[in-house]
Formats: C-alpha cells, sequence, structure tokens
C-alpha cells in the first residue's frame, strides 16, 4: 500500500549522511529487517549484505521485487529497520522513514519504464539537477559507458530489448546514486542477449564501483553475478551466502530444488569416524550414510552435530559422481583412496543437453541419479538407454543437509 499525507507527516525524516561509503564505519551495506502483512502474503525479511553484486534469488512470488521495493522507499513496511552504512533509512520504532527521492538510489523496474515519448538522450537525461553543460557532459559520458553513442536521436520504441535495458540503466546511474536496484533486469530478453548483459553488468559493477542488488528467479544467472546471495520464499530468508556456498552446499532440500540439487535422498547415520593425517587442524568427521540399503560416504561440516542412527537428508552433488560402462571399481580401494563406492545401476533415460548428457540411473533399491556425462565421453562409453554400469560416487558428492526446510543459515 502507498503510504496516506498523515502517515508522511507523522514521521520525522532523517537526513542522508554524505560521507563516502568507503569512510563509513559499518562494513555491512545493507542491514535489513522488514515485515509487512498483505491480503493473503507476509514479507518476514531479514538479512545484511557487503558492499559488491547482491541478488535476491527465489521463485515467481516469494517476495523478492517486494523487498526490493520497500528498500525503496516506494512502500511501507509495518515494522522496519532498514540501514544503509551508518544511514537509517527506515526504523519505525523511532519514526523515522526517509522517502525514496532521498536516498539516492538508482531503481531500474522489469519494464525498464523508459518515457516513450523522450529520445535516450532526454531519457537519460530526466534525473540529472545540474547545468546544462554538465547535463550534457554526464549524458555523454553514460552514452560511451552503455554502448549507446550513436543513438541517441532514438525513441525507445526505435530501439531493442537489449538497448532500451542499457538505456534504463545509464538512466538510473545518471543521478549519481550510492547504490543501484535492479528488478529482473534481464527478463524480457532473449537467452543469448541476457548472456551479453550479464557480462556487461558484471563489467559496469567493477568498473563504477557502485554497490547493485538484483532480484532473479533464474539459477544460471544468480550464478554468474552474485558476489553474495539472499534466498528468498514465502516471504523468508531461507540462506544467506556467496553463490558457491549456496549452489554448493544449500542449507536444505528446499534451497537445493532451487539451486538444481535435484537427487535428495533420506539416510540413516550408521558409522561416524575420524579421518586425519596426523595433524589436528586436518581433522575431518566422515559419516558412513545407509539409503535403500545402498552406503555412501560424507563430510560432516565441524559447526554440525551428526549422532550414529540419526535419520538424516542429503543431497548429491551429481558433477561429482562418474558412470563407467564396465566394472573396474573395487570398493576397497575406492574407500582407501578417495571415500568412494560403487554402484551398479542401469541407465532408464538419456537427454541431450547441448555439450552433455544427463544420464539417469536406476540404482538398486530403486533409487534414481541423474548424473552429467559430456558428449565425448557418453559416445566412447557407448552408453546408452539399458546399459549396465558403475556409479563411483566420492564423498566430495555427498552434502548433508543442515537443517528443516524453512531456517536461515548465513556462510
Amino acid at each position: 500500500m502507498v503510504m496516506t499525507p498523515r502517515q508522511r507527516a507523522d514521521i520525522k525524516l532523517q537526513p542522508i549522511d554524505d560521507t563516502p561509503l568507503a569512510e563509513q564505519s559499518h562494513a555491512e551495506m545493507f542491514s535489513v529487517a522488514v515485515r509487512r502483512q498483505l491480503p493473503g502474503f507476509l514479507l518476514d525479511i531479514a538479512f545484511a549484505v557487503h558492499l559488491g553484486l547482491t541478488v535476491f534469488f527465489g521463485p515467481s512470488g516469494a517476495g523478492k521485487s517486494l523487498t526490493l521495493q520497500t528498500l525503496a522507499g516506494l512502500f511501507p513496511a509495518d515494522q522496519a529497520l532498514i540501514r544503509f552504512g551508518e544511514q537509517v533509512w527506515h526504523d519505525s520504532a523511532k519514526r523515522i522513514f526517509v522517502p525514496a527521492q532521498q536516498r539516492r538510489i538508482g531503481y531500474v523496474p522489469q519494464n525498464y519504464a523508459l518515457f516513450p515519448h523522450l529520445t535516450v538522450e532526454q531519457n537519460i537525461a530526466f534525473g540529472i539537477t545540474a547545468s546544462r553543460i554538465e547535463k550534457r557532459r554526464r549524458v555523454a559520458e553514460l552514452l560511451s559507458l552503455m554502448q549507446l553513442s550513436g543513438l541517441e536521436r532514438q525513441h525507445p520504441a526505435q530501439l531493442s530489448g537489449g538497448q532500451q535495458q542499457r538505456v534504463a540503466l545509464a538512466r538510473a546511474l545518471a543521478a549519481q546514486p550510492q547504490v543501484l536496484l535492479l528488478d529482473e533486469p534481464f527478463s524480457s530478453l532473449d537467452a543469448p542477449v541476457r548472456e551479453a548483459l550479464r557480462d556487461e553488468l558484471r563489467a559496469l559493477q567493477q568498473q563504477v564501483g557502485i554497490p547493485m542488488i538484483m532480484v532473479t528467479h533464474d539459477a544460471q544467472e544468480a550464478s554468474a553475478l552474485a558476489d553474495t546471495m539472499v534466498v528468498i520464499n514465502a516471504g523468508r530468508v531461507l540462506q544467506i551466502g556467496s553463490q558457491e556456498a549456496v549452489f554448493r552446499s544449500p542449507r536444505t532440500s528446499a534451497v537445493a530444488h532451487m539451486v538444481g540439487m535435484h537427487t535428495c535422498w533420506q539416510g540413516i547415520v550408521t558409522t561416524l569416524h575420524q579421518q586425519s593425517d596426523g595433524t589436528p587442524a586436518s581433522q575431518q568427521m566422515i559419516a558412513i550414510i545407509e539409503v535403500a540399503g545402498l552406503q555412501v560416504y560424507a563430510h560432516v561440516p565441524r559447526h554440525l552435530n551428526m549422532t550414529q542412527g540419526q535419520d538424516i537428508e542429503i543431497g548429491i552433488r551429481t558433477d561429482e559422481v562418474r558412470l563407467y560402462a564396465d566394472s573396474p571399481l573395487d570398493n576397497g580401494t575406492l574407500r582407501s583412496r578417495h571415500m568412494s563406492v560403487a554402484m551398479s545401476g542401469v541407465i532408464v533415460r538419456e537427454q541431450p543437453q547441448g555439450i552433455i548428457y544427463l544420464a539417469t540411473v536406476r540404482l538398486a533399491g530403486g533409487l534414481l541419479i541423474s548424473v552429467p556425462v559430456m558428449r565425448r565421453e557418453y559416445r566412447e562409453q557407448a552408453f546408452a538407454v539399458g546399459s549396465q554400469v558403475t556409479v563411483e560416487m566420492p564423498s566430495d558428492a555427498v552434502h548433508i543437509f543442515e537443517s528443516p526446510a524453512g531456517s536461515l543459515a548465513v556462510e
């Protein structure tokens, strides 16, 4: 809902701190706690992220765009504490609310919101408050930066989707914002254009050094761009961390499915033992986990308490799994060399996916696992539906989920 004049009059405006960001004492770019009740939906978000390119990632309807709009000051929250460095943008307890126009934010909505009756040059210049000479200099600088030179006199309808996106970014940067907020900036673009503009956005962020927060539901986009990921679903934060931490070690099976880790099994811990090369720092707890009559090895995270007989859920990093057409693998050798196990199975489905085949293998006990195999290797080993194969599963392929779905992890 939009704030009424009476609500606005009852809230104290907070002056903006113009101290350069690098000199501010808080290392966090954003510290956010927001609660907002809507019909049929509760946004209850809390996170803190550092400078860089942060991605709000999650499915459609998760609350990502609503969170972004709340940060931008476009909508009030029932309860909120939003800080940017030392600046307090919203503190409902102290009745502080900084209006959107005073937050020095560059905001790019999903549809870009370009003015159709203005030229490229006029769209970019719209938000610049400066002398005519300075405005022209700034527009020329942005036209060059965003590779729009020569299109100054064109109108939005005459531009491609990629060009419109560049104009929207240039207009957002024109007022020299202290942070850039991007709502699904590539959603309406074709795949080749999306990929090219992803690279351009990353290069732009590094070149201009401005913090960015971007919304996406595309896992590939999040993986390619994020310094920090904030995983959001059903109005809550499920996990915060680097893209490597989120994609390789999702906290729950819910996050795992969102980032493409679709092979998740229920198991029971049958054995726990320490593995070490003789130094205290090298000690690592190894769990043997029984799943549908099969046994796999897994490294137990140091902060995770685990007991023998415990029921757990595991996810499989299938890119760490290998398939063999014959059976040269001996479990005793694998255990000593790689902490791996060999399991027999049969290929029941094959899916060509560009340079790989995705081979779905049925293991003993009816378990299914889909393993990516390079096309050349797939052909050389003469794999096909019905092929008997051996699956090598190292301990590095087995990930132990840390908590029930819905709880928060910060990494």
